[in-house]
């Protein structure tokens, strides 16, 4: 491979050199996302990958390019991601291909980088390579600094590009000949433009932009008469409204990097003397009358060379909002990278269609999603039961996607459970989970929850306001005697239920919340807000059943066991009437539902404000899934003979021997 000597001093890959071979590769394995994901295709369906490959011509050559004018955003990687997937995949396929990323550095400074003040002010209409780099990045200019900040972000995603920067590529003479053609046929531009766009540019006007020899500026000169060697220029100071021209004109040559095209022709530039033959763009750039359109017409008509293959991608928004690095809105791309693992991030991109919006949101209930997601498309490649969609998705989602698929975790903690451990400094995380008896953990296993502990810890670091509210409390907080009664009561009976269930697994710890809530009369939003804030001291968490399992039966019984509440009180707001106590007992029989009964006897607390003295029958019914749920009664007796009381009155009134009644062999409600 040939290289060039950057005017920074760095070493760049001769974007004319030999299409090469995979290089080697980094070989561990490791919101909110709208539109369908290349997993929902059916069996035999090409992807947009597969459709846009099928158009390519061969060699196969992939460029995207970025003009470094601030901290790149996430919405930049959509586009990188994408070529990069066309990479792998036309490699897989037995294709010859390359990829390069351009930094467009020629272009002007035309906006002042958000957080830099004024820094740049002196420097507007300047080239990017010409300004200084911005305060805090290290670089020898601002087109460098902002570049590799992004393109830092590369290597850890497993991606494979040359790099190339514009100002070495103009400065080697690579663009003189299609800059002579470009300004000699300048009336078809101007024609093409107007038929295009409607822009209207003035007879005298050229394709060009020089470089003003008295203030350095670019975007502020208007070139004029090519007579072959030279043009004509004005560094004028009203040709735009973000810079000012310091008035000089002059005479100089168009070529070795005394300018450079504008934008849409330097685009076609590229095209020709790359020479590339597949490129994407976003929809701003593809639409009628956008940009692509203007440069595929300058392809055809002026420098007569072919039109790659193109595709459109839509915008990757953040929360339902547009980026702008210039303006600092968004999360820059390094953040995101540094927050997530590469193969969860890549496929969080990939699995979306190009032509679907993108929007990417990183609240904990979207993220533990997805690595769930992801996990389930992991299995699936491995067992073999994934489509050939699947089968490409996992593949472009990996560092590297040429190694075999290795076996998926045995047991893989929730996202947001481990978040809450990493929270807490003294619990290990690796130890915990051998205290919860799923090991022995392979190799494969623990390098897995290593993964989930590191993003864990990044996340907690980025949004630590969300992060503390997922710390378990050291003691049972002081808002939980706040709940109400019944909320305070659904804690207890949980805790009771909890210790009896023969399976810690997270379905089977829900569905005993789900009861505990149906038990004392609670809606399942105040049962979990009640949840939460034993634990969180805040009325929100992760996925109940999850953590409850990751955090292990005895703590979470320990936490839940410290809870206190008034049976008295309870049944005082939830009792119903005998009569129909006895009617959900009668319709319970009816629909051959399982039942029991549990006579409960309410003595004297000294509180004049509470039930005392009196009984109260339980009825406990589970329906025909299972799920269990329960009604009480004041029942009058004596408390010597309440109990045979109660279990006569059951036994008549189904019509049975007292000996057949069920009476329920647990107290879920305790001594209250």
């Amino acid at each position: 491979m040939l290289y060039l000597l950057t005017r920074q001093g760095k070493a760049k890959a001769d974007i004319c050199g030999p299409v090469g071979s995979s290089s080697t590769r980094q070989s561990n394995r490791l919101g909110r996302l709208t539109g369908p994901s290349l997993r929902e295709q059916p069996e035999g369906h090409m992807t947009w990958i597969d459709e846009t490959l099928e158009r390519v011509r061969s060699p196969i050559f992939i460029n995207d390019s970025k003009t470094p004018s601030g901290v790149a955003h996430v919405g930049s990687l959509r586009g990188v991601l994408t070529h990069d997937a066309l990479l792998r995949a036309a490699r897989r396929n037995g294709a010859q291909a390359r990829f390069t990323y351009g930094c467009d550095d020629m272009d002007p400074v035309d906006e002042i980088p958000h957080g830099t003040g004024e820094y740049f002010r002196e420097h507007l209409g300047k080239p990017l390579y010409a300004a200084p780099p911005p305060p805090g990045l290290a670089g020898e200019n601002m087109a460098q600094a902002y570049f590799d900040e992004f393109t830092s972000t590369f290597a850890p995603l497993g991606v494979e590009a040359e790099f190339y920067c514009m100002s070495d590529v103009y400065a080697s003479g690579r663009l003189d000949e299609t800059i002579d053609v470009f300004l000699r046929r300048a009336a078809r531009v101007r024609e093409i433009y107007l038929r295009e766009t409607g822009s209207v540019r003035t007879d005298d006007w050229l394709p060009f932009q020089p470089i003003c020899e008295q203030c350095g500026r670019i975007g502020t000169t208007f070139a004029s008469d090519y007579d072959g060697e030279t043009v004509a220029y004005e560094c004028r100071p009203d040709l735009v409204a973000w810079a000012q021209g310091c008035g000089a004109s002059g005479r100089v040559s168009p070529f070795g990097g005394a300018g450079k095209l504008p934008w849409k022709l330097e685009w076609v530039a590229k095209w020709k003397v790359l020479p590339v033959t597949v490129e994407g763009a976003g929809k701003d750039h593809m639409g009628a009358g956008g940009s692509h359109k203007v440069a595929a017409a300058l392809a055809r008509e002026v420098l007569e060379c072919p039109v790659p293959t193109s595709f459109s991608y839509e915008f990757f928004t953040l929360g339902g909002a547009k980026m702008s690095s210039s303006r600092g809105i968004g999360l820059s791309a390094s953040e995101l990278v540094a927050c997530l693992p590469p193969q969860l991030l890549r496929y969080l991109v990939l699995k979306v269609q190009v032509r679907r919006a993108l929007d990417f949101d990183l609240d904990l209930a979207t993220l533990n999603g997805a690595f769930a997601e992801y996990e389930r498309l992991w299995n699936a490649v491995y067992e073999g039961d994934a489509n050939s969609g699947q089968q490409q998705l996992d593949s472009i989602s990996q560092l590297d996607s040429g190694i075999e698929v290795a076996a998926p975790p045995a047991y893989s903690p929730p996202f947001d459970s481990v978040v809450s451990v990493v929270q807490q400094p003294h619990i290990d995380l690796s130890a915990h989970i051998g205290s919860l008896g799923v090991g022995p953990l392979s190799d494969a296993d623990l390098h897995w929850v290593d993964v989930k502990r590191s993003a864990a810890q990044s996340w907690s670091e980025r949004f630590s306001e969300s992060a503390s509210r997922l710390m378990v409390t050291d003691a049972l907080p002081g808002a939980t005697m706040e709940l109400a009664n019944q909320q305070r009561a659904f804690l207890a009976v949980s805790e009771r239920l909890l210790r009896e269930v023969e399976a810690w697994r997270a379905a089977d710890i829900q569905a005993v919340l789900f009861d505990a809530a149906r038990i004392v009369g609670i809606t399942p939003a105040e049962a979990f807000v009640a949840l939460y804030t034993a634990f969180f001291g805040w009325p929100e968490g992760p996925r109940a059943g999850s953590f409850l399992e990751f955090l292990g039966r005895g703590a979470a019984c320990e936490r839940l066991g410290e809870v206190r509440f008034s049976y008295s009180e309870l049944v005082a707001s939830t009792a119903v009437e005998l009569d129909d106590w006895n009617s959900a007992l009668s319709a319970a029989t009816a629909e051959h539902n399982e039942f029991s009964i549990l006579p409960n006897w309410i003595s004297d607390s000294g509180d004049p404000d509470e039930l005392a003295n009196v009984g109260v029958l339980e009825l406990f019914v589970a329906d025909a899934k299972g799920r269990t749920s329960a009604q009480r009664a004041v029942f009058e007796s004596s408390v010597e003979g309440f109990a045979l009381a109660a279990r006569g009155h059951v036994a008549r009134l189904l019509g049975i021997a007292e000996a057949e009644v069920p009476i329920r062999p647990d107290n879920p409600f305790g001594d209250g």
